[in-house]
């Protein structure tokens, strides 16, 4: 489209464009020759600088809003959420040789099948150099040796990786649902109004925690339970008479 194709779909006089452009609230078209073209990117984005004035957000915070969806910016640095870390912080990488990987697994045999399937689940990336690794969860890594110096299998650690991954995934649905439903709905009824995003984006930060504690705390309880069932079965296989405890009862001061 030329600016003039731009401005007709967007319904917007060819001054605005030109505005926003000038402001850097518009990507700049590509050139070919001394026209220059704009396409459904464009369009996209006058769209979404429409719908955010109509809220009442001023162009300085479209501008804000955008440079950092165009610098590719996390979640939490577009919203503005705080600088410590929490829910909302990606764990940085980490690079390391081949040799550091093949010393941090020591009970694995670093086969290409093995690294490939790594590679697949996202796990690390393949530098360049082909000499290094980086890590895209130096966290992950660190549980693996652990669990592989315990004796578990490398394959099977990453078959249960897989497994949580989507569990967690489903996990992350329902948090993400009850978002929506319970919180984020109001808000579009409402309008969004631009003196509430910020409510929003402290109810969000607050909501990842929140997400996290529930999941561990319902998670340590199942490992209790199940820990103890399967501590009495081992014990009623090799009859040992187990009693079970009794009510907790407070030591007296």
């Amino acid at each position: 489209m030329t600016v003039d194709e731009l401005a007709r779909a967007a319904n917007l006089m060819v001054s605005t464009v030109r505005l926003y452009q000038h402001r850097g609230l518009l990507p700049p078209p590509t050139k070919r020759g001394r026209i220059a073209w704009y396409g459904e990117p464009h369009l996209n984005r006058l769209r979404l600088i429409a719908s955010l004035q109509v809220r009442g957000f001023s162009l300085a915070s479209i501008r804000e809003l955008v440079d950092g969806m165009d610098r590719g910016d996390s979640l939490r640095a577009i919203l503005g959420l705080s600088g410590g870390p929490s829910t909302w912080t990606p764990e940085p990488p980490g690079t390391v040789s081949l040799t550091q990987l093949a010393e941090a697994l020591p009970h694995a045999e670093l086969t290409p099948e093995l690294v490939q399937r790594v590679v697949s689940l996202g796990l690390v990336e393949l530098a360049p150099d082909g000499a290094t690794v980086i890590v895209r969860s130096p966290s992950f890594l660190r549980i693996g040796s652990e669990l592989g110096a315990l004796g578990v299998p490398a394959d099977v650690i990453l078959d249960q990786y897989e497994a949580l991954r989507a569990d967690a995934d489903r996990i992350a649905e329902r948090f993400t649902e009850l978002f929506r439903t319970h919180l984020w709905e109001p808000f579009a009824e409402e309008g969004m109004p631009a003196e509430r995003v910020r409510s929003m984006v402290d109810t969000l930060e607050r909501l990842g925690p929140l997400a996290e504690g529930v999941v561990i705390m319902a998670l340590r309880h199942a490992l209790q339970e199940r820990a103890e069932n399967f501590a009495r079965a081992e014990a009623e296989r090799l009859g040992v008479d187990v009693p079970r405890p009794g009510p907790h009862r407070a030591e007296p001061a």
